[in-house]
């Protein structure tokens, strides 16, 4: 008899620290909240990597972040780098992404963040 052995998916904690699979949305600028993604169709999710594409929203922040506007850019995400944190979770590490056609004034075509693992334990 062959023994099968469940493996948890590799997951995204983003901003929030909540472990996430596939997630619709993703914040970029977990500070303030003025870069983020929704929309999201993931084409692939491994244990590994993952990629998406989405529509992403940029606050122009003019005159200022608070009475800024928000403008909208087709986007492409890509996770990867996982790591191994609480209880033994793969979480990935690293978030990417560029964008794809049209990207807003004084902002570079491509961005990425490195994650820290999630400080939130699950439950027992």
């Amino acid at each position: 008899m062959l023994a099968v052995l469940a493996v948890a998916a590799t997951v995204l904690t983003g901003c929030a620290h909540v472990p996430h699979v596939r997630p619709t949305q993703v914040v970029f600028a977990c500070g303030d909240g003025n870069f983020y993604a929704t929309a999201l169709r993931w084409s692939h999710w491994g244990s590994d990597d993952a990629e998406a594409t989405g529509i992403g929203h940029q606050n122009d922040c003019t005159p200022n972040c608070a009475a800024g506007r928000f403008h909208t850019y087709t986007l492409a995400v890509r996770l990867s780098r996982p790591v191994v944190c609480v209880r033994g979770r793969r979480e990935f590490s690293r978030l990417a992404w560029r964008f794809v056609a049209a990207r807003p004034a004084h902002v570079a075509r491509t961005g990425s963040e490195v994650l820290p693992c999630s400080f939130l334990k699950l439950k027992p």
